[in-house]
This record gives structure tokens, C-alpha cells and sequence, in this order.
């Protein structure tokens, strides 16, 4: 079960594929794509405020519709008639998703809400474990910390990866017409 860490980092790492490196507010779109890549988590909330049955993580906002949906409502609100955005919103969006699909330990995720809410998962051998200490707060908080920061070793170098990939790619593209 990725943490935040992750979500944002591979969210960004989707826009930072998808756009290019000369775009006007490319850090400002770099970080949008780190809150839509953490967003679908926000489903927790449903389950905080006791709203219906309860179970909401890994439900419709982990779906690939439900990213779409929200890639159209973004783009319309932020006034980005084009298709390029339309990708880049719903591919970070949905980036939390496969994420989800490919990692987690729990019953799965509804990747094809609303259509069934058959929870499906890859089961992808975890490279990281992702098991915390219910001994006290302290010794969560710090195997929470001690996860984040292997998966910022593992996912910030691939970001970073993806950055100079992209930026070589638009010189490349540039240099040759």
C-alpha cells in the first residue's frame, strides 16, 4: 500500500512525461500532478465522516472512469480546452490507481467503478514492506517515516529520471527541425 510519498512522486512523474520541459508553469503543474497523484486517497474521509457502510478506500475513486471524470471537470475549470491536458490531469490522476493495483496488500482496488465493484489486484511482489508498529505512536510515526523515505529513494530518482529524459527529448525535437 503506497504512502503519499509515492502517489506524488509517480503523479508528477506523469506530468513531468507528458508535458514539455519548456511549458509555462512547469513546477506549478509538476506539483498539481503530485496532489492528483496523492488525491484519490482522500476517500479516507468518507470513512472518517461515517458516511454509508464504510469501506470506501479503493472504491470509485480509485477507478479509471473516476479519473477520467475528473480529468474532464479539471480541464473546465481550469479553462484547458485541449487534449494534453485532459492526459495530463487524468493520467496523474489514475497514475494512483495502477500504483494502488500493481502494490497493494489489501482486497484490491475498483478499477472499473461504475461499471462492477469487483475489487481487482495485481499482486505484484512489494518491493517495499509496508507493515508498521501498533506498539505505541511513536514507533508508528517512526515506521511510517522510515517507509516514506525508502520510497522516496526508490520513486525521486525515477521522477528525476523522467525529467531529464523529457528535457533531452525536447532538444533532440528541437534541434532537428
Amino acid at each position: 500500500m503506497p504512502l503519499p510519498v509515492a502517489h506524488g512522486l509517480v503523479g508528477a512523474g506523469v506530468v513531468a512525461a507528458l508535458l514539455p520541459s519548456a511549458q509555462p508553469g512547469r513546477w506549478k503543474w509538476l506539483a498539481f500532478g503530485a496532489l492528483l497523484g496523492v488525491a484519490p486517497d482522500f476517500d479516507y474521509a468518507l470513512n472518517w465522516l461515517r458516511i454509508g457502510r464504510g469501506g470506501w478506500h479503493h472504491g470509485f475513486t480509485h477507478s479509471i472512469p473516476f479519473a477520467l471524470v475528473v480529468g474532464l471537470v479539471t480541464i473546465f475549470v481550469l479553462r484547458q480546452w485541449n487534449v494534453r491536458s485532459f492526459l495530463v490531469i487524468s493520467g496523474a490522476y489514475v497514475s494512483h490507481t495502477l500504483l494502488d493495483f500493481m502494490l497493494t496488500e489489501s482486497r484490491g482496488v475498483a478499477l472499473w467503478w461504475p461499471f462492477t465493484n469487483y475489487r481487482y489486484k495485481l499482486r505484484f511482489p512489494n518491493p517495499i514492506d509496508y507493515t508498521w508498529s501498533d506498539d505505541s505512536l511513536a514507533r508508528a510515526a517512526m515506521d511510517l517515516l522510515k517507509i516514506s523515505l525508502i520510497e522516496l529513494l526508490i520513486f525521486a530518482p525515477i521522477l528525476l529520471a523522467v525529467i531529464a529524459l523529457r528535457r533531452n527529448l525536447d532538444r533532440v525535437r528541437t534541434t532537428t527541425r
